[in-house]
């Protein structure tokens, strides 16, 4: 047993997914697995639906379960308030195991560096790469404010991790993986998913419709067809929303051509888009409109410039979503990295209220 912020509750760890391989003549070991920590209220859950925790680029579970300046997760908040709690590891990162093979290729894998961390995540009010990165204020500080020798920079930078450079093959061994996860739960189950991690429900419950309830996407890649300026603008998510095929009506077999496109002019201080053109009929998402759906922007984070163009895209193809800005609820000064930042737990109750709902 585990005491989490008051809240007794128990701790189970397994891996789900992966198969083996040969590395050489009469050599097998085992890849793409995805490690697993559940973590259960003592007394049982008081609510239906188990919340699934995925995180994002060059990240890992630790996000959800402390915060740098050692706070509880945002697991702690929500088994105060009576939810199963599953925190991942995608395959190949963290304690997930990552497989070298034969031969090694480091362009194979990416590490993020400090200074893009600063500039992006934890204090992009000294960098003003978009125009919102000035009202940031919640990253918790200690002598440095979210830079390279502040310790509590130092104890979130410590948590990155190597991750896949090739989205293709990374969205594919999650979608397994994550589909694993939920028949071994068994039951329908919310899932909660950051930045890079905000692709994992749509390929997950495209696979597994019948067992999410809901999505939770918090900040998910985007926007749709390419990056956003603050990275590289290059093409990006051939399929809208991820890299790997998404099931549409009509169906797509090409998706440079049967996703027929139309770029969207953006309001002042936010990232022109691309997204299905109005002739013919958009596309749509035949298990994504399923299933109810929450988007969330913070005030001060780069997503501020084309987070609306994810949710415009999935209203296009019919999927029931509610964009909830958080500057527009009161909710200020936050960037990307909000579940680690001072006022962590007001964001996850927006969330837990928007599940109750």
């Amino acid at each position: 047993m585990t005491t989490s912020a008051g809240t007794p509750h128990t701790r189970q760890v397994f891996y789900v997914g992966g198969q083996y391989t040969t590395v050489q003549a009469g050599a097998h070991v085992f890849k793409d697995q995805m490690y697993i920590e559940q973590l259960t209220p003592l007394n049982g859950s008081t609510k239906p639906y188990p919340l699934v925790f995925f995180h994002g680029s060059g990240q890992t579970g630790v996000n959800w379960l402390t915060t740098p300046d050692d706070r509880p997760g945002w697991t702690s908040y929500f088994l105060a308030h009576g939810f199963e709690c599953y925190v991942v590891d995608i395959p190949a990162r963290g304690r997930s195991p990552w497989l070298l093979g034969t031969s090694f290729n480091l362009s194979d894998w990416t590490q993020a560096s400090a200074e893009m961390i600063q500039q992006r995540f934890t204090a992009p009010e000294n960098y003003k790469l978009w125009p919102s990165a000035t009202l940031h204020t919640q990253w918790p500080s200690g002598f440095g404010k979210g830079v390279m020798g502040d310790p509590i920079f130092d104890a979130y930078f410590a948590t990155t991790a190597t991750g896949m450079t090739e989205p293709v093959q990374q969205q594919t061994v999650v979608q397994a993986a994550g589909a694993a996860l939920l028949d071994r739960i068994g039951k329908p189950v919310i899932i909660v998913g950051h930045s890079e991690g905000g692709k994992a429900p749509w390929v997950i419950a495209d696979t597994r419709p019948e067992l999410v309830k809901k999505i939770v996407a918090l900040e998910p890649s985007g926007p749709p067809f390419q990056n956003s300026i603050i990275l590289d603008g290059k093409p990006a998510r051939a399929y809208g929303l991820t890299d790997i095929p998404l099931a549409y009506d009509p169906p797509v077999t090409n998706p440079a051509i049967d996703l027929v496109k139309v770029r969207v002019a953006a309001s002042e201080g936010q990232e022109d888009c691309l997204l299905q053109a109005d002739e013919p009929p958009p596309r749509q998402l035949v298990n994504l409109k399923k299933i109810k759906t929450a988007l969330l922007t913070a005030e001060a984070s780069y997503h501020t410039l084309h987070d609306w163009c994810t949710v415009k895209y999935l209203k296009q193809a019919g999927v029931d979503v509610e964009a909830i800005e958080l500057a527009k609820i009161g909710i200020k000064g936050n960037g990307h990295m909000f579940m680690l930042e001072k006022n962590s737990d007001d964001i996850a109750e927006v969330v837990r209220r928007w599940i109750e709902e």
